[in-house]
């Protein structure tokens, strides 16, 4: 079953400079064939800043992580690794 794991808000001015800086991290994960999913959360249609809770991709996202958001929230973007 597949599950969401490692998730953190990154800043950046474009989607391959975050993921480049969440790789950069050297985070692990248990499934080798792990898929990184990336978000620049200002594209999200139904993505409210104002809110205590949203939804990203697969995953909701907490009040502390919004609060993280809310820092640069045109360079911020969700990234988390889906495993099985």
């Amino acid at each position: 079953m597949q599950h969401t794991t490692n998730t953190r808000v990154v800043f950046a001015d474009s989607m391959d400079e975050a993921r480049e800086k969440y790789l950069a991290m050297n985070i692990k994960t248990h499934d080798p064939n792990a898929v990184l999913e990336c978000y620049r959360v200002f594209e999200l249609e139904d993505f409210d800043i104002n809110e205590d809770f949203n939804f990203v991709g697969e995953i909701s996202v907490s009040p502390e992580v919004m609060q993280t958001i809310r820092q640069d929230p045109e360079r911020a973007y969700v990234l988390y690794y889906i495993e099985e």
